[in-house]
């Protein structure tokens, strides 16, 4: 099972970034999308595939991926 570790949300909370720790202790993130209608988030990206060795470098890699988070972080 996944731990989500660190989530980050765009300013209107439409989306957001989780960066999640498997049971063998590696990383990785996906990028999810809130629709009203349905009342629930949805993954956008299929980022979670990436196999990554720590949180700092998830966190990196999400950055580097995800373009309003990158955008966001360059604030």
């Amino acid at each position: 099972m996944n731990v989500i570790q660190k989530t980050f949300l765009n300013p209107d909370c439409s989306r957001k970034v989780e960066i999640f720790q498997r049971s063998d202790e590696t990383f990785g993130f996906e990028e999810m999308r809130f629709r009203l209608e349905e009342n629930a988030w949805f993954p956008v990206g299929k980022y979670s595939v990436a196999i990554i060795d720590s949180l700092e470098n998830a966190i990196k890699e999400a950055t580097e991926r995800v373009e309003w988070l990158r955008i966001n972080e360059l604030r």
